[in-house]
């Protein structure tokens, strides 16, 4: 049997191929095909198809094989319509998914189809409940007939490709995938649209204050996992929250109350990047001007980027932090609640003086508790 690896690879990383060696021994799967995605109907993919093919070529180095067969389809590559070309192709074939593809199965597109062509192999990820994987593949057993064998030995560790694009985005280091990707990376210049947002905001920061702005969108796409907004928003929202933060220079637009308060990098920080950055997505202004203060009726975005600026993970380490990360990273809202109290009772413990906004968001969410 030949285990079929589907995925976007954009770019792959070390554990793709660790997941493939561990699946291939533990089911003996005479081989595992990798699948680049072509047009896929879930994701938006950075990379062109070509490039992603060169970055698996590189990562495997011949250790497994790549089909190209979803770069020929110029409709939506849905799984139900290429499983049968890849099982006429190699004979008795599996499917490997993850296990939060196996908890949403059902809303896939047509899976009772694709429970006709080839069993599944379920890898776990995280921290997934094998007790509940268990009860799904059951579940899916019963209503299409679908054969799935989860993994007993393999547990992908939380890797993602979006941290590794948003770290090659930032300049970091990303050593989740090999030299030889990173190679193909910077050679085409991949993942590098905001370079110029990216090297202006470092110019305008110290080194401790551009190392938390690095962390704050690290956290809020981290956070986002859970949402999906789109890409750009939490990226440059993230980006730009602390802009103005060591400057004297305020902008016109900026309201007279915050000059000489805490809360002013904010505000001048979004009509900076208005004016300066040429962000006209009013969304990712009010995230970057609100990410102090807060205000009644934040968006989500509001919430993400006020949050992960109290939880990111590069500078934040004050007592209880860890738990404000733990429920940030599963549920925004509850975390965005648990950071503003935080905040509010330090400001009142400390006798600072409290901006208006600040009451009307208390107000709004925490009198409602």
């Amino acid at each position: 049997m030949i285990g079929i690896f589907g995925g976007a690879f954009d770019p792959p990383h070390k554990e793709h191929i660790r997941i493939a060696q561990a699946v291939k021994e533990e089911f003996s799967l005479e081989n595992v095909v990798f699948l680049p995605s072509g047009n896929a109907p879930h994701k938006c993919l950075q990379a062109p198809f070509s490039l992603r093919v060169k970055m698996l070529q590189s990562a495997l180095q011949g250790a497994f094989p790549i089909d190209q067969v979803e770069n020929t389809f110029t409709e939506k590559t849905y799984s139900y319509k290429v499983l049968p070309l890849l099982r006429e192709k190699y004979g008795d074939i599996a499917f490997l998914i993850g296990g939060d593809s196996l908890l949403a199965f059902e809303k896939w597109c047509h899976p009772e189809e694709i429970s006709k062509i080839c069993p599944l192999i379920v890898v776990p990820r995280g921290e997934d409940d094998l007790a509940r994987l268990s009860a799904a593949a059951e579940k899916y057993a019963r209503l299409w007939g679908a054969k799935i064998l989860i993994s007993q030995k393999v547990r992908g560790e939380a890797v993602s490709s979006t941290m590794i694009r948003a770290k090659c985005a930032l300049g970091m280091p990303a050593e989740e995938v090999a030299d030889e990707v990173m190679n193909v990376i910077k050679q085409n210049g991949l993942y590098s649209e905001y370079a110029d947002y990216v090297n202006r905001v470092k110019s305008m920061l110290r080194e401790t204050r551009w190392r938390h702005t690095c962390g704050v969108v690290l956290a809020g796409l981290k956070i986002n996992e859970k949402i999906g907004l789109p890409f750009e928003k939490v990226f440059l929202g993230c980006l730009l929250h602390d802009c103005m933060k060591h400057t004297d220079r305020i902008n016109d637009g900026v309201p007279q109350d915050t000059r000489g308060t805490k809360v002013l990098h904010a505000f001048n920080g979004a009509e900076e990047a208005r004016l300066a950055f040429g962000i006209t997505d009013t969304e990712i202004l009010d995230a970057i001007r609100y990410h102090t203060t807060g205000r009644a009726n934040m968006t989500t975005l509001d919430k993400l980027v006020y949050t992960a600026d109290m939880v990111e993970e590069l500078t934040r380490d004050f007592p209880g932090v860890e738990e404000l990360r733990a429920v940030a990273y599963e549920d925004l809202d509850k975390g965005f609640l648990l950071c503003f109290e935080k905040c509010y009772e330090s400001l009142l413990e400390r006798g600072i003086p409290i901006y208006y906004l600040t009451l009307d968001c208390y107000n709004c969410y925490c009198k409602k508790e």
